[in-house]
């Protein structure tokens, strides 16, 4: 996504008339109380990691390209998309990056990645669509002595996928759209459209255990999460092998929602259901909050 706010550039987005008109009418001659600025004005950290580190780095993975230093790329992995993180953008001359952003393409390279960083004393961001508006994406080295941007982007993949079962297994770094495209190729779909949907991961959606406009009907995330696969400096979680378990306490729950904080979210395995062959959006009004609260009572 572009640095300083939401949306890729890459399509023009398109407001109904109607939306247009109470733009112009409420924010006629109204300018942009912040506006954007040239990302070359900003003075990003200086990069700490050495040579040492870069070769450590760039021996687990495949890829040439998969240790970026350069400030386009750690501009672009400052943090999330919350208010104050594109105010912060707009306004602050200066700005802390990571120090190299690092794109894995699988599990086993994340282990990696993970096992040279916890011997040389470098903090890890995990890094999906960039979307987090809480804070999850700061690259805060703590107590470290330099900190990494995880980007996952490269793991986007249908992994596996059980028609009879209706399971599908994904690379976290797979988009909302990525994942709905795939799936349609088989009649399916995941049914989980946040806010977020068009630039976030299914690895960030289990991490943040997020909510959708669909949720009412398909469920939460975390109410779809059927397995995941974790990357921790000590070894690999392989967590769910059935749908449900009396057998003492469900671990995928303690990853669950936990912002990357005990392990590196590597694979998804979510529960799809077959594509509705037609889908349609509705909008009700009611007088006041109370009518409105008192409705959705009722329809639930």
């Amino acid at each position: 996504m572009i640095w300083d706010l939401w949306g890729d550039g890459r399509r023009e987005a398109h407001l109904p008339r109607g939306a247009r008109t109470i733009a112009k009418t409420l924010l006629k001659g109204t300018p942009h109380p912040v506006p954007r600025r040239d990302p070359a004005s900003v003075t990003l950290s200086a990069p700490r990691l050495d040579d040492a580190d870069l070769a450590a780095l760039s021996a687990v993975l495949r890829q040439d390209d998969a240790v970026d230093t350069s400030d386009a790329t750690r501009l672009r992995h400052l943090g999330g998309k919350s208010t104050p993180d594109l105010l912060h953008r707009r306004r602050d001359d200066r700005a802390t990056a990571p120090d190299a952003v690092v794109r894995p393409e699988n599990h086993d390279e994340v282990a990696a990645v993970l096992a040279v960083c916890g011997a040389r004393g470098i903090a890890v961001v995990p890094f999906g669509g960039g979307t987090s508006v809480v804070g999850g994406l700061e690259p805060d080295a703590g107590c470290l002595r330099a900190v990494i941007s995880l980007d996952l982007s490269r793991t986007a993949a249908l992994l596996a996928l059980d028609e009879l079962s209706l399971l599908a297994t994904f690379g976290a770094g797979t988009s909302g759209p990525e994942a709905e495209e795939m799936l349609a190729q088989h009649g399916l779909t995941l049914g989980h459209f946040p806010q977020s949907f068009e630039h976030a991961s299914l690895g960030g959606f289990a991490a943040t255990r997020s909510s959708g406009q669909a949720s009412r009907g398909y469920g939460r995330f975390d109410e779809l999460v059927h397995a995941l696969r974790v990357a921790t400096p000590a070894g690999t979680l392989t967590l769910g092998i059935a749908p449900s378990s009396a057998a003492g306490p469900d671990l995928r729950q303690l990853i669950l929602g936990s912002e990357g904080a005990f392990g590196v979210i590597t694979e998804v395995t979510v529960r799809v259901r077959p594509r509705p062959a037609l889908t349609a959006y509705g909008a009700w009004t009611f007088p006041d909050f109370a009518a409105g609260a008192e409705a959705f009572r009722e329809l639930t």
